[in-house]
């Protein structure tokens, strides 16, 4: 299909729509979908109210993708635009998404509105399967613009729908939860990076100094560098350090003093 087919305007029960020819239409108060003959190519929006996540726009498009079985794979682009009057936000993005094991091409425009510490948002989607999407993209997205609520009930404008409270909820719980494991992550990833640098550094000083650091066990394991003369120390309580090439060299044989190896410091 290249050119744009016939085209009726449609009131169905929540929205106002223009019907291309032989497309199927289905709606409820949060969602329209117009489906083309060979299932081939949509229309969908989809409207969520009395959300307690703040939503932007992508983070809008995204989540109603979610919510049908249908997640985004890439965003390609994306601008603001100018909110319809009383929305907080608009945005307009090309993307691809994956319905089963099949990849869809198309646009989106979605508005959210912020107030009272809810949020209210709506997406339009004009797609079809990725071979498909050249022969639409010039009409479909016009199409798609054609939509609008019907009446008041549409997106349940009336009341807050307990359901959408409830997602809503979960997904702020889910946000926080992947936002604290993100930054968990990112300070553990910094602290590693920060202990592997300290232990370059130190290993970098030792050589240029020629010394080998070690612990005192007697004094709660405070470092001190020694020389790398010897290959084993030993310390006793008083302090005194002696130091031996010798693996069998043991200080305590003939000494009433207590003695105890002293291992190298670990940064």
């Amino acid at each position: 299909m290249s050119a744009t087919p016939e085209l009726r305007q449609q009131t169905g029960t929540y929205f106002t729509f223009l019907l291309p020819a032989g497309w199927t239409v289905q709606e409820n108060s949060n969602l329209l979908c117009l489906n083309s003959p060979d299932q081939q190519a949509a229309i969908m929006t989809v409207g969520l109210v009395g959300m307690l996540q703040p939503f932007s726009p992508d983070q809008f498009v995204a989540y109603a993708m979610q919510m049908q079985g249908i997640p985004v794979t890439a965003f390609h682009s994306g601008r603001p635009i100018p909110p319809p009057p009383g929305a907080s936000a608009a945005g307009f993005f090309e993307l691809s998404y994956a319905a089963g094991q099949v990849i869809c091409h198309g646009v989106a425009v979605a508005n959210v509105t912020h107030g009272y510490g809810q949020c209210n948002a709506s997406m339009t989607l004009a797609a079809a399967q990725a071979p498909s999407w050249p022969a639409y993209r010039e009409w479909l997205p016009g199409v798609a613009s054609h939509v609008a609520p019907a009446g008041s009930q549409t997106y349940m404008a009336g009341t807050v729908a307990r359901q959408n409270l409830d997602n809503s909820i979960a997904l702020g719980e889910r946000f926080h939860a992947v936002n604290d494991y993100g930054q968990r992550r990112w300070q553990e990833v910094t602290d590693d990076r920060w202990r592997s640098d300290e232990r370059n550094q130190f290993a970098f000083r030792e050589a240029l100094g020629n010394v080998d650091t070690r612990v005192n066990p007697y004094d709660n394991n405070r470092p001190i560098e020694l020389s790398t003369q010897y290959r084993f120390y030993w310390v006793n309580r008083q302090g005194e350090i002696r130091g031996s090439d010798d693996p069998n060299y043991d200080p305590r044989v003939g000494s009433t003093d207590d003695w105890a190896t002293m291992p190298r410091y670990q940064p």
